[in-house]
């Protein structure tokens, strides 16, 4: 039987095979948020591969055996007649000869030369790759090239940065060289795919301005004296059981196992059916109180560090944030724990005490920042959050993808404590509606970066706004520009532009002869909230 996948999940493919046409070398990336389905695109991509190029050897890696299984049982749901391997301590199974092998990279990072020849390495949740050239990944990846100096690398994840938010392909010693696809959250909230999350208001405050950070977040054992107190812990399970009052399955994460072992007993002696995991629980205790909170004979799970990456309770819909982080991958990572959709469930309550999502901002919103760069004689230049790429710093826009960029003393989100905008779409927004009377398009240029076609839409003899094409990147740039030049192309069979060049000269012979090419749009909606406004709808 075929498996046919849902729409973005065949157009990220779709993408990936195309980022690799046009690129002969570099590691690819594929952004797919909580819910995107990584495991079923990744089954599929291989499966393509392997008819493609018959002989392909691949390996799927993955940093935890429950990751491993889920990986496989998707693999045999797409492609059931798989020469797959497994290769996994804790699963009891060292297969390395066949096809496919999946393989948990504790297991196998010393073993390069009993593998041998492997074409594909996919890396699932890549963002836990080490960013510089050492590390269990990255050594194995280096062993691996020594019997194919050809092989290339996949990473896969929903959080394409770092913990201290620099993007996955910036740095000199970067593994990964771009972002080929991209399945945002926004989209998969947008299609329903997602339950959204509702902030609740809370009383309680966690304070930790005074705290220090160590790399990418606070100091631990500092953040647990502001945040294991007695009354702060009281208050807060306090009202977590007037929150959750009418939730089913809670979610409490904690700094420390001695905080989480204060705030489920204090749960517990307000009646709620808790339980604690932790790193250091043992694994067969950890284990069962999973599956007790899984069949719902456990209401509310507490925990430090543990329910992050790879744990799928689809019905958790309550999560209370006792635990702040300045960590982007840290904090996307949790809020996706409560926005997986399951029968009866419409929405996940977000009850932060600390001052994580005012500071962070939309958990949608999140991207990637360029590293901190030494002093150089070369121009200074940024990336980009919308698309990545590097920019000028003086840039007010990206070229390649149009993003506004923020001003250095922008304030970008809200500065409430409690109940702050944990989605986009709960931000107060000015949006204008504009008629447009006409369309002019021009050639736009920057120093260092390949041309792009401007697009002003004019309401009478003022523009309105302007978005940028960009005909002539690569990568998710180019892919933006090819399905803005298809929604917007009146026949099919006008074909689509390699350069801005094409485009003018298409346009202009369209104008002096009266022949239509691109659809006008009737009117644009402009969001006008920001410093500078941003193009969110258009009517046709």
């Amino acid at each position: 039987m075929r498996y046919e996948l849902r729409s973005y999940q065949q157009r990220a493919i779709d993408e990936l095979w195309s980022w690799f046409d046009r690129t002969p070398d570099g590691e690819p990336i594929v952004e797919a948020a909580v819910g995107a389905g990584k495991s079923l695109m990744i089954a599929k991509f291989l499966q393509r591969a392997a008819e493609e190029f018959p002989g392909t050897r691949a390996m799927v890696l993955v940093h935890q055996k429950e990751l491993l299984s889920q990986n496989i049982d998707k693999l045999l749901t797409v492609w059931p007649d798989c020469d797959v391997g497994v290769f996994s301590a804790s699963i009891g199974r060292r297969e390395l000869r066949r096809q496919i092998t999946y393989a948990t990279i504790g297991s196998v990072w010393k073993r390069a030369h009993e593998v041998g020849r492997i074409d594909l390495v996919l890396a699932d949740e890549c963002h836990l790759i080490n960013p510089k050239e050492i590390g269990s990944w990255r050594t194995f990846i280096t062993n691996l090239r020594r019997y194919n100096p050809h092989v290339r690398v996949v990473g896969w994840t929903g959080t394409p940065f770092r913990g201290n938010g620099v993007w996955l392909h910036a740095g000199e010693e970067a593994l990964f060289s771009d972002i080929a696809a991209r399945v945002t959250m926004r989209e998969l909230l947008d299609l329903e795919f997602l339950s959204p999350l509702t902030p609740a208001v809370t009383t309680t405050r966690i304070d930790s301005d005074d705290v220090r950070t160590n790399g990418d977040d606070y100091v631990v054992s500092e953040l647990a004296k502001v945040v294991d107190v007695p009354n702060i812990v009281q208050a807060a399970c306090s009202e977590i059981v007037v929150l959750a009052a009418e939730r089913k399955r809670w979610l409490v994460f904690a700094v420390t196992v001695e905080h989480a072992e204060h705030v489920t007993a204090a749960l517990q002696s307000r009646g709620v059916l808790a339980g604690m995991v932790s790193g250091s629980t043992p694994k067969a205790e950890r284990d069962a109180q999973i599956q007790a909170f899984r069949r719902g004979q456990i209401r509310c799970l507490v925990n430090v560090a543990v329910l992050t990456t790879g744990f799928d309770v689809p019905e958790v819909d309550f999560i209370a944030l006792l635990r702040p982080t300045k960590s982007p991958v840290l904090y996307v990572q949790i809020a996706g724990r409560g926005m997986r959709i399951a029968p009866g469930k419409t929405d996940c309550m977000w009850a932060d005490f600390t001052d994580t999502t005012s500071r962070m901002g939309p958990v949608d919103m999140v991207k990637g920042r360029p590293p901190i760069k030494a002093v150089s004689t070369e121009a200074p230049t940024k990336l980009c959050p919308g698309c990545g790429k590097r920019c000028a710093t003086a840039a007010l826009v990206c070229p390649f993808c149009g993003y506004p960029f923020d001003p250095p003393d922008r304030i970008k989100h809200d500065t409430q404590s409690s109940g702050a905008p944990v989605l986009s779409t709960q931000i107060q927004r000015t949006i204008v509606r504009y008629d447009v009377s006409d369309v002019q398009y021009y050639r736009h240029s920057k120093a260092g970066s390949p041309d792009s076609l401007l697009v002003e839409y004019m309401d009478g003899l003022m523009p309105a706004c302007k978005e940028w094409v960009c005909l002539e990147h690569s990568g998710y740039a180019r892919q933006k520009a090819v399905g803005w030049w298809r929604s917007r192309r009146l026949s099919t069979e006008t074909p689509l532009p390699e350069t801005v060049d094409d485009a003018l000269e298409w346009i202009d012979y369209s104008v002096k002869n009266d022949v239509p090419l691109l659809e006008r749009p009737i009117a644009v909606s402009v969001d006008e909230s920001g410093k500078y406004p941003v193009i969110v709808g258009f009517e046709w």
